[in-house]
């Protein structure tokens, strides 16, 4: 939606006797973005911030905006445009919206190729909107996902718009009354077949995808997909919606697990689980492998072999729905010294000045300060360390008992403690690489704290 500004009215297209007066006193319409019948998006310019937005002018005589909320509605969510303000006349409806600096999906495929790993970010932050709308008190479905309807922001931002035809789950509904949606994208039930429900943004999702990756909406056997994309863009656009995704949260798992460099994990580390497994059942270690091949985080899991990458997507996904944090997001980055501190204020609630103070000279535990080091935010992570700081945030009695000490290696006696105690108990399970972590990993130990001490307290 990145375009030239046209400064003039557009006289042609507005009438006082048509538009709310309110809404023309207070907006200078600068362009007409879209005409449909019944509907039109301007471009308009506040008069007196002169601010940007998107308004959108409903026919009251084709639209019954008085019956759906989700025009109106205002969505407190990152990647959904702000709702400003509604105007009303006798026959016509503006709703202002947030307008978003940006350039469609539709726009950018145009202009370059797009790198898988930039189809799958987009896809994954599309993902985490919808999940939002589909888990609202009452289902909310776009109804209309294609490549003109994501913007991206400059800061790679993803936005979703246009909501014309998105609409709540009505659960006596047989079917949608009128089809609407862009043909290609839109799934066989938007047709009247039968009710629309999350299901069929995820058609929708499947179809995006594809034509992300291939240029076409239509499945095409010529040309090749990275297999788990392509089973991806299979499960998503099945005829029948029973066979689709049930949850747009299990999409974006599988999207995360696609990621090349996390397969390229995935089966290296299956590779040397097996060889474990195979080495402690030869030894009679039945109740460890039962141990290390348990989800802590799926709650309708099976137990079976699963890879320390998966692991780590339900660990993420589980201290982001229990805390409702975004610090875990970018899983695959590097963690930092200032996530670890954003991971204690924010999701454990301790005091900053605890969580940031340190002993000048010596490293010691301390009831003043958290961490005995003064590390910059910027230092990357050892994983001992968030051992440390997921043991003591839990109990600080723990890393404090030297006595368990036999010898002194030169290495922080805290950590060593922390470190004997997560091997103990099972916390660093799916955790096996020392040295520098993923924030994903950081999740994981985390999460692993949290289902050990949570036992411990039933």
């Amino acid at each position: 939606m990145n375009r030239e500004i046209d400064t003039k009215i557009i006289d042609s297209i507005f009438s006082e006797y048509e538009y709310p007066k309110e809404f023309l006193a207070e907006y200078d319409q600068m362009e007409c973005l879209a005409s449909h019948k019944g509907r039109e998006t301007f471009l308009v310019k506040e008069k007196e911030s002169g601010s940007y937005a998107i308004a959108k002018c409903y026919d009251t005589s084709v639209f019954d905006i008085s019956s759906n909320e989700v025009i109106t509605m205002d969505y407190d969510f990152k990647g959904l445009p702000r709702f400003i303000k509604e105007y009303r006349a006798e026959s016509c409806v503006c709703i202002v919206r947030e307008y978003v600096k940006g350039e469609s999906v539709s726009k950018l495929l145009g202009e370059q190729k797009m790198t898988q790993r930039q189809i799958i970010d987009i896809c994954v932050k599309l993902s985490d909107i919808l999940i939002f709308l589909h888990h609202q008190d009452t289902p909310v479905i776009h109804r209309d996902i294609k490549p003109e309807n994501i913007i991206i922001t400059p800061e790679n931002e993803v936005y979703l718009i246009d909501f014309d035809i998105a609409r709540t789950v009505n659960p006596d509904a047989e079917s949608d009354t009128l089809f609407f949606g862009t043909r290609g994208y839109a799934p066989p039930e938007q047709y009247g077949f039968s009710q629309t429900d999350a299901k069929a943004d995820i058609y929708s999702f499947g179809v995006l995808l594809r034509f992300m990756m291939t240029g076409s909406i239509k499945a095409n056997s010529n040309i090749r997909i990275y297999s788990p994309l392509q089973k991806i863009i299979d499960k998503c656009t099945a005829f029948s919606p029973e066979k689709r995704y049930a949850d747009m949260k299990n999409v974006k798992r599988d999207l995360l697990l696609a990621n090349p460099k996390a397969q390229a994990f995935r089966v290296g580390r299956i590779v040397t689980a097996i060889v474990l497994a195979c080495a402690v059942l030869t030894f009679g270690g039945i109740k460890l492998y039962q141990y290390i091949t348990y989800s802590p985080f799926t709650a309708d899991h099976i137990p079976a072999y699963i890879s320390d990458e998966e692991r780590i997507v339900d660990a993420v996904a589980y201290m982001k729905e229990k805390y409702d944090t975004d610090i875990f997001d970018e899983s695959e980055n590097f963690a930092t010294v200032g996530d670890l501190r954003k991971v204690l204020m924010e999701v454990y609630g301790l005091d900053h000045d605890y969580v940031y103070g340190f002993a000048p000279d010596i490293p010691q535990e301390s009831e003043a300060y958290f961490m005995p080091w003064g590390w910059p935010d910027s230092n990357y992570l050892d994983r001992d360390i968030v051992v440390y700081a997921a043991v003591k945030v839990h109990d600080p009695s723990i890393v404090s008992d030297f006595s368990k000490l036999k010898d002194d290696n030169g290495f922080y006696p805290g950590v060593r403690l922390a470190v004997m105690f997560a091997e103990d108990t099972g916390m660093l399970t799916g955790a096996n690489r020392p040295g520098d972590i993923s924030i994903g990993e950081m999740a994981l130990i985390f999460a692993n704290a949290e289902k050990f001490f949570k036992q411990q307290s039933e």
